[in-house]
């Protein structure tokens, strides 16, 4: 999900969501997508989709997890909660000064910082909407086989190998 916003009583949201061609170059299947649309089908390749009405913030994560949260005051705690879990990939804005982002850079096991700007799927409500976020975007994998994953990626941006150890948080750049 990409720019929500809700109107909790009614559910109405502006929403953009990931292009099939990420998930086709990662090669890989989600057991869960816990920020899929609830009134139309995405291209996240996962088993189990959350959508408003399951909570997916509050819902049980398991397994790979695809996260593309609502962006805004939240997203904070949707990469906290990413980060706790540690398997999976975060797409999310590359604010690369915030807290959130600081702290998911040094626990993911790869970033991915996308060169240029993604054209996002346009939500429902947003069809005759320009696509094109309003920002740069890194996508964080948790776990060794979602970072082999992003490595696939790496063509469309700068690949950051994140080298960790008790004592330190060493990035560092692996060669193109």
């Amino acid at each position: 999900m990409f720019g929500e916003e809700r109107s909790t009583s009614t559910h109405k949201s502006v929403e953009w969501y990931t292009p099939g061609w990420i998930f086709d170059a990662l090669a890989l299947t989600f057991d869960l997508d816990p920020c899929s649309p609830h009134d139309m089908e995405s291209a996240v390749p996962a088993a189990k989709k959350y959508t408003v009405f399951d909570d997916g913030l509050k819902s049980p994560w398991f397994g790979r997890v695809w996260l593309n949260p609502p962006y805004g005051p939240n997203t904070a705690m949707w990469v906290e909660r990413m980060t706790k879990h540690g398997n999976g990939i975060a797409l999310v804005f590359s604010r690369t000064d915030a807290h959130w982002c600081q702290a998911a850079m040094r626990s993911a096991t790869a970033m991915l910082f996308i060169s240029g700007r993604i054209q996002f799927v346009p939500g429902r409500e947003n069809q005759h909407k320009k696509s094109r976020c309003g920002a740069g975007t890194v996508l964080f994998a948790f776990g060794d086989d979602c970072a082999r994953a992003l490595r696939r990626l790496e063509s469309f941006g700068v690949f950051v190998q994140n080298r960790i150890s008790a004592r330190q948080s060493v990035l560092e750049l692996c060669p193109v």
